[in-house]
């Protein structure tokens, strides 16, 4: 090569070179007044609706009459849950009938409510063109994840978790939500009646509120495991009142991730008891009191053998897959301590944190068991 080539080649190099370091400092040099915010809600919202298939709002008339309808088949349902649960709910919401727009518009504030403190360790980062990329990338995925749920969601129990901080003071009221246009899809597909349907899954649902309604304790300490592993974790390490230098977080970081970890799997046989028991009890209650309960079990089984590629990628991506199998841990822990001991020995898991299992419980439900009786 000759010495005018070689000396054209290192100045295209070094132009190249010198054009990705502007750019690369253009992408993070902070943007003056603009908004810090790890998500564009809005956007959210808006993908979300867009991936729904909704066309048609369901009828404002026609939700409250079924609403109505769905009240009382929680109150009378209610006292049947005492033959497993010890106790009838002594209150619970009222069902609210939502159309895909209306649980997405749900599940978007309760996201909004979970990352809260998470936004508040946003608001301290600069803004720039990187950060206005990714919570435009990051908005786009989650719309695009409760989109495609907003289709399979047959009902929902919202608790009102939330987080230590300024939006705790402000908490909204529990509820109990049916997705209309679902239910009556499952119905069709399965070609199974529609009032055993609801009724089935009035009692799932109500379950579910009389695990926290009834145990004042439980919601609280959900709220501190995750307080736990997101703010006084991560968050204030790598963003609260005092920053850590780079090395000192670094050397941090394998006790950091043992206590996520540590949290995550408290928080997983929590929640394989919330699901497990409530799966526990639709069967023992609703097996004696929900007119074709095999043929409704049956058509559940033959919905999740029928989930389509792009249905088990998301249920992969958002955790749904794991909770699904909680659902069969859960339910597998209660039969094995029924069995041993009956619905009383069960039911201690409801006395307080730390009768709750571990996973390791969970999955050999003989050392709860022995731990329990020794309480």
């Amino acid at each position: 090569m000759s010495r005018s080539r070689a000396i054209r080649r290192s100045i295209a190099v070094a132009a190249v070179a010198g054009a990705a370091a502007v750019s690369a400092r253009a992408l993070v040099r902070p943007r003056q007044g603009a908004e810090r915010r790890l998500m564009d809600w809005d956007a959210v919202r808006r993908t979300a609706v867009a991936r729904s298939g909704e066309r048609a709002r369901l009828d404002s008339q026609e939700a409250a009459r079924l609403a109505l309808a769905c009240d009382a088949v929680a109150r009378e349902m209610a006292p049947m849950m005492a033959e497993v649960c010890s106790t009838a709910p002594a209150a619970f919401p009222s069902f609210s009938i939502l159309d895909r727009h209306g649980v997405i518009d749900v599940n978007v504030a309760i996201a909004r409510r979970l990352m809260e403190p998470v936004e508040q360790l946003r608001a301290s980062i600069p803004e720039s063109a990187m950060t206005a990329m990714g919570r435009q990338v990051a908005s786009r995925y989650v719309g695009e994840l409760f989109g495609v749920l907003s289709q399979r969601v047959l009902g929902q129990y919202d608790p009102v978790l939330m987080l230590p901080g300024p939006a705790a003071a402000e908490r909204p009221g529990t509820a109990l939500y049916l997705v209309e246009p679902n239910v009556a899809a499952f119905q069709r597909a399965q070609r199974v009646p529609p009032e055993p349907l609801r009724r089935w899954l009035v009692l799932h649902e109500v379950t579910h509120a009389w695990q926290f309604e009834s145990h004042a304790w439980l919601a609280p300490h959900i709220g501190a495991l995750m307080n736990e592993m997101l703010v006084t974790g991560v968050v204030e390490q790598l963003g609260g009142g005092r920053r850590m230098a780079t090395l000192e977080a670094l050397r941090q970081l394998p006790a950091t991730l043992g206590d996520q970890l540590r949290g995550i799997g408290r928080l997983r046989a929590i929640m394989s008891v919330l699901e497990g028991y409530g799966n526990f009890v639709m069967h023992r209650v609703g097996s004696e009191h929900i007119e074709g309960f095999d043929r409704l079990e049956s058509a559940f089984h033959q919905r999740q053998s029928e989930r389509s590629l792009l249905e088990r990628l998301v249920l992969a991506l958002t955790g749904m897959a794991v909770k699904l199998r909680q659902y069969e841990l859960g339910e597998r822990f209660a039969v094995a301590v029924t069995e041993a001991g009956g619905y009383p020995l069960l039911n201690r898991v409801w006395e307080g944190p730390e009768m709750m299992p571990s996973l390791a419980e969970m999955r050999v439900p003989q050392r709860w068991i022995e731990r329990a009786r020794g309480l």
